[in-house]
C-alpha cells in the first residue's frame, strides 16, 4: 500500500513516479509521431510514470503535447528496470470528473488507463517542490469563487518583468 493508506499524509492516491529517461532514439520519433505544430516541438525526455501508484502493467509518461481534434498526447511506455523502447499517439482521457469541457480538472491521462485519473492523483515530488519553495505555488494554483484551489498553467502575467 501507498502513502496514502500508510501515513495518510496525502488525502488523495499518488502517482506511481517510476523515472526513466527518454532514450535519445525516441526523441525523433516522438516529433514524428503526428504532424508538428507551431507549438508542439517540446519533448519532455525526463520521465515519471504519471498513473496511479501500484498500477497493474506497463508504466507510462507523456513525452509530447499535441494540439489535436480529437485530442491526442504522444506517449512512451515502459516495464519495470527497462527503457522505453517506443512512443505513441494515445487519445486523451475524456474525464472530467463531472466538470464541463474545458474545466481545469479534466484528465490528463490516456483512454483507457488503468486506476484513478490524474485528477484524483496527488504527485509528492510537486507538493514538496511547493512546500520547498512556496514563492512558485502562485504559478500553479489559483483560487476559485468557492475557496477551491485547482493547478493551472501559470499566465504571462504571473512571471517576472524582464
Amino acid at each position: 500500500m501507498g502513502l496514502t493508506g500508510s501515513f495518510g499524509q496525502f488525502p488523495r492516491p499518488l502517482i506511481c513516479g517510476a523515472a526513466r529517461s527518454l532514450p535519445p532514439t525516441l526523441v525523433l520519433d516522438a516529433l514524428t509521431a503526428a504532424p508538428l505544430g507551431d507549438d508542439e516541438t517540446d519533448v519532455m525526455t525526463d520521465l515519471r510514470c504519471e498513473i496511479e501508484e501500484d498500477h497493474p502493467g506497463l508504466h507510462a509518461a507523456a513525452v509530447r503535447l499535441l494540439d489535436s481534434s480529437p485530442p491526442e498526447t504522444v506517449w512512451t511506455q515502459w516495464a519495470d528496470w527497462r527503457d522505453p523502447a517506443t512512443v505513441l499517439v494515445l487519445r486523451d482521457c475524456a474525464e472530467g470528473g463531472g466538470k464541463p469541457v474545458g474545466y481545469d480538472d479534466w484528465c490528463t491521462l490516456f483512454t483507457g488507463h488503468p486506476g484513478t485519473c490524474s485528477f484524483e492523483l496527488t504527485d509528492p515530488e510537486h507538493e514538496e517542490f511547493l512546500a520547498n519553495n512556496p514563492a512558485y505555488r502562485h504559478l500553479f494554483e489559483r483560487e476559485r469563487p468557492s475557496g477551491s484551489v485547482v493547478d493551472l498553467d501559470a499566465r504571462p502575467e504571473d512571471s517576472p518583468a524582464d
